[in-house]
């Protein structure tokens, strides 16, 4: 496919993705899913790739910024979400991750890709389908995964618990990375993030291993040596080849400046809702108490010179509110999915946690001198290092939902709720679309007997820097 026909793809699906639906349809992209050409492969792959993106950073990581008081709500609903005013409407991802461009696409693709023999294709799908349904347990808790292809067989799938979802898309990585290191098969410019680089491909598909054993850290005590292993040969940090290895390697979106094709959160602020939202006063503060070179990316100045940030439900001030940074707020910014920043932070955290400090203290030195930040030093240790290491994911994770994984395994940073709703916490997963409910009433549990949070997800009574948790509370 050449660059001109992967633009005009993917301007055409982005603008299906990014209406209210959210749903990619049409005789194109869902005719004979049972039987599909080679071509109609094809065209689902794109599909379920710009599905993804929206999935992954658009509306839900948006308010998940908010949660995570990295960005503020500063006008109309937007200033509402960020204070936990939240219906069964307001998230969609939960639908949009199994129809048009979801799951059964990518199990249609990865079904063709076995029966031609095009193994490179077949992994990367798999991939694209651990991110999809690692994020819809990482925010509703159970899913419908193992019920959810054949509507005929299992026209109200169950929920699957959250921890077995986990498990299973473990199994999904494993055959993702044998088909990838396979050497058979080719996918070039139908993959729009990686170029189809299978290589590359199979250092994401070791970090997500990482991510998702992370997820299951409340409850399993193997999680950080399970984490490490994916990752690591070794104790020392030039063993830890496993993963994606330099900035190069990073999971992107692919975006351009042309029509339809631009940046997702640029669409949103710059395009669309200009006054919604603007970068979070906790965030802002911490990177000035730092001096952090990376202000400079990621916001502008404020209308008196400076970078300032809103509180949570805060109006807009120009003079005050700093707009996101000119490097992030372009249409051609790829907004980062799984990166070596992350990758190195697992590494730092997962060593600390299994009390190997010395390959801790060089992840968090790498993941530093990746912006230009010095050494930490041998001194560093105990909590404060945890801490370190903890703040310089957070910061180095802006804008990405994993952040708020982190948040509640580890409730750091120690947010201050922004309103008293939700019992004064900050909520800890998502409500199912009301459609959902209403099409499969047996399983799908209405907001009122939702769980608070997620079964993996403990209360945390302290937070990892040892002082009493205030947004995970009971």
């Amino acid at each position: 496919m050449s660059r001109m026909m992967k633009t005009v793809a993917v301007a055409a699906l982005a603008v299906a993705v990014n209406g209210c639906s959210n749903f990619l349809s049409g005789d194109k992209l869902d005719s004979d899913p049972n039987r599909p050409t080679t071509a109609q492969a094809s065209q689902l792959f794109i599909a379920s790739q710009v599905n993804s993106y929206y999935i992954l950073n658009g509306h839900a990581a948006r308010v998940l910024a908010m949660w995570m008081q990295q960005m503020a709500g500063t006008d109309r609903q937007y200033r509402g979400y960020d204070q936990y005013s939240i219906t069964e409407g307001l998230f969609t991802e939960y639908s949009a991750a199994y129809t048009g461009g979801g799951l059964i696409d990518l199990r249609t693709v990865q079904a063709n890709a076995e029966e031609s023999g095009n193994k490179a294709l077949g992994g990367i799908a798999k991939v694209w389908e651990v991110l999809v349904m690692s994020f819809l347990t990482d925010m509703y808790g159970d899913a419908a995964y193992s019920e959810a292809i054949d509507g005929n067989a299992h026209p109200t799938p169950v929920l699957d618990p959250q921890a077995s979802i986990y498990a299973a898309l473990q199994t999904v990585l494993d055959g993702a990375i044998a088909d990838l290191t396979s050497g058979q098969g080719s996918v070039g410019d139908l993959d729009l993030s990686l170029g189809g680089d299978t290589d590359a491909w199979a250092h994401v598909a070791r970090t997500l291993k990482a991510r998702l054993y992370l997820h299951t850290a409340e409850v399993n005590p193997s999680a950080y040596t399970q984490a490490l292993s994916a990752l690591c040969s070794g104790g020392a940090l030039n063993t830890c080849t496993l993963g994606i290895q330099s900035a190069a390697g990073d999971l992107n979106e692919y975006h351009s400046g042309a029509s339809g094709e631009e940046n997702i959160w640029w669409q949103f602020i710059a395009r669309d809702r200009d006054s919604y939202m603007r970068p979070g006063k906790f965030l802002v503060d911490l990177l000035n108490s730092r001096s952090d070179p990376r202000r400079a990316e990621y916001l502008q100045l404020n209308g008196s010179g400076t970078y300032g940030g809103a509180a949570p439900g805060e109006g807009l001030d120009a003079a005050k509110h700093s707009n996101l940074g000119l490097t992030r707020l372009d249409p051609s910014y790829l907004q980062p999915i799984v990166t070596y920043l992350e990758t190195l932070a697992i590494i730092a955290e997962a060593a600390y946690r299994t009390n190997n400090l010395g390959l801790a203290r060089q992840a968090l030195d790498a993941l530093r001198a990746e912006y230009g930040g010095s050494a930490v030093g041998a001194g560093l240790s105990g909590t404060a290092l945890l801490t370190r290491i903890l703040e310089e994911k957070y910061i180095a994770l802006f804008q990405n939902y994993e952040v708020f994984n982190d948040w509640k395994r580890t409730c750091y940073p120690n947010l201050t709720p922004a309103s008293q709703a939700y019992g004064g916490n900050i909520p800890a997963r998502f409500t199912y679309p009301i459609a959902e409910r209403t099409s499969n009433p047996d399983n799908v549990p209405v907001p009122g007997e939702q769980p608070r949070r997620n079964a993996n997800d403990l209360v945390n009574a302290t937070s990892a820097d040892g002082t009493a948790c205030k947004g995970q509370k009971p």
